[in-house]
């Protein structure tokens, strides 16, 4: 995927650029939403997805006058109400890569981290604007995402491995699931990445943690104030969650586990979760740490963050053994020992998370578990 570079402007005005051609393609007023600083930033994400929602539903309306979804039509209907009406969504969907494109993103450094989260913006943007199938396939296909959800995704490489080039899988995809439910999920992310570029507080940051492993991965308790999603400061605005299979009725991970045929098999696809934190009022940044655990093995991974106020920006990634933890301890220990870039194995696992810069208070972070020889 070509980056978009961004070296000359600043994120905010990413994000306008970005609001503006939606208002004026979609004849709404969405600036209004995300500058009301009379809302709390989970409002206005809410508000900012319903009225994204609305908007794009209705140019697919206007060009085709049906959806044609086949898969989960009830369980879809139900995920599209809920966000046209502003509605808390715990869905927070993954998204996957490809092989290939997943063994280029890791090993973005600097200013390529920085420019992967705008490009990623514009890519959902180009996407959500899509009006036919066969449209939103090829911005899919462009963009260097495979899919957006584990839903779309099932169904996409179902077809891939049956025959079908990515670009005939990814219109299959759309078209069982439905090119309605497909845009909302597209909109979710989107929306929270605006929102991100937008807000002019300094010290948050955008990360996104893929999953190279045969694990799906879970944040135990990760909304409850003693889980295994902790903040030593600041707040998390957006959290990762899908299901596991991409069915509703299966279970809620974090991350789910890689479609794996072998090392480096182009047919491979690795999915991430994407995350969002803020900070709070004061003189104090967006810093914590969160626990990856298998649901079906020992594995656990400790992934910390820092965006300080005063001083550098880092990461750092561990493998922790099974069993309590001490959260404010470990995240000293790692803060402590942080990087721009970690690059570390261990129990047959590689892990490796960077920061674009340990300057300045917009933070974009990549990061990976990936099982060693795979």
């Amino acid at each position: 995927m070509e980056l978009i570079t961004h070296t000359n402007v600043t994120p905010r005005q990413v994000a306008l650029e970005l609001i503006d051609r939606l208002d004026a393609r979609w004849n709404t007023d969405l600036k209004s939403i995300i500058s009301n600083e009379a809302m709390t930033e989970k409002q206005r994400l809410s508000r900012l997805r319903a009225r994204m929602l609305e908007a794009a539903l209705h140019a697919i309306d206007q060009h085709e006058g049906m959806d044609g979804s086949i898969a989960n039509k009830q369980d879809n209907e139900k995920l599209i109400q809920r966000v046209l009406a502003g509605d808390d969504i715990e869905l927070e969907p993954n998204i996957s890569v490809t092989q290939h494109n997943y063994n280029i993103i890791v090993n973005y450094t600097g200013q390529q981290v920085y420019d992967y989260v705008y490009t990623l913006s514009k890519r959902l943007e180009a996407m959500s604007n899509a009006k036919t199938v066969g449209q939103l396939a090829i911005e899919t296909v462009s963009s260097g995402l495979f899919t957006v959800g584990t839903a779309w995704a099932k169904l996409t490489w179902t077809a891939w491995r049956g025959g079908q080039t990515i670009l005939q899988a990814t219109r299959t995809g759309i078209t069982s699931l439905g090119m309605k439910t497909v845009v909302t999920v597209i909109v979710i992310v989107l929306a929270a990445i605006l929102l991100y570029l937008f807000l002019e507080n300094p010290k948050k940051l955008l990360g996104i943690v893929y999953n190279n492993t045969d694990e799906n991965l879970v944040v135990k308790d990760w909304r409850k104030d003693d889980g295994d999603l902790y903040m030593e400061h600041g707040h998390m605005v957006n959290f990762m969650e899908d299901h596991a299979t991409g069915e509703l009725d299966s279970p809620l991970v974090q991350i789910r586990n890689r479609y794996y045929f072998g090392p480096n098999d182009e047919e491979n696809v690795i999915f991430g979760g994407v995350y969002f934190a803020d900070r709070n009022f004061g003189l104090r940044g967006a810093e914590g740490l969160m626990i990856f655990s298998s649901t079906t093995s020992n594995l656990r991974v400790a992934h910390q963050f820092a965006v300080p106020y005063t001083n550098d920006n880092g990461t750092n990634m561990q493998l922790i053994p099974a069993g309590s933890v001490d959260r404010a301890k470990l995240f000293r220990t790692l803060y402590d020992s942080r990087k721009t870039r970690i690059d570390v194995s261990a129990g047959g696992y590689r892990m490796i998370s960077t920061v674009n810069d340990p300057r300045g208070g917009v933070v974009g972070l990549i990061a990976s578990i990936q099982k060693i020889g795979t």
